[in-house]
């Protein structure tokens, strides 16, 4: 189906999601993916549109909140590890600490679900920086009344930060 904001939405048999749209975003193909989950799926739909819209936004207040919760644990673990060596030896690699901008610039969108009317998925790609797993921030909106907003950040302000998670077995 053509969707005036989404564009191309491909409907699938809900395996993982009921249907995909790739938006594009800068310079790079983002793909949103679709869950009505138990809602109606124009609900859905519905929701995925308000994202597109304000995807600038948004995606700027998500990588904030994963500077502010991540760039601690990189700089005082993660940026050093054991690499293998082909002689089956070990060598140390130290890489250095991060500032916030160094560390916000390593994060790259590349996509989103949406579930329901209010859960939305945030995947960066973080140039390996926790060796491999992605970093995903999570977001739920509140039920609110109408003319209500909420954000990221604020609780008085259409998401309320939940969770930020890296995926994946650490």
């Amino acid at each position: 189906m053509k969707h005036d904001i989404l564009g191309l939405v491909e409907q699938s048999d809900g395996h993982p999601f009921d249907a995909v749209a790739t938006l594009r975003y800068g310079s790079r193909d983002i793909k949103f993916g679709i869950c009505p989950d138990d809602q109606p799926f124009e609900t859905t739909l519905k929701l995925a549109a308000e994202v597109a819209n304000r995807l600038t936004e948004l995606d700027r207040q998500a990588m904030q909140v994963a500077v502010r919760d991540l760039r601690d644990g990189y700089n005082n673990g993660w940026n050093e590890y054991d690499e293998a060596q082909e002689d089956g030896s070990l060598k140390a690699v130290i890489n250095p600490q991060l500032s916030e901008a160094e560390f916000e610039a390593k994060l790259t969108l590349t996509a989103v679900n949406v579930t329901g009317d209010r859960i939305l998925d945030f995947f960066y790609d973080d140039e390996r920086m926790f060796w491999g797993h992605s970093v995903r921030k999570l977001a739920q909106r509140h039920r609110f009344k109408r003319g209500t907003r909420r954000d990221f950040r604020r609780a008085s302000g259409a998401w309320q930060n939940q969770a930020l998670h890296l995926t994946g077995d650490i």
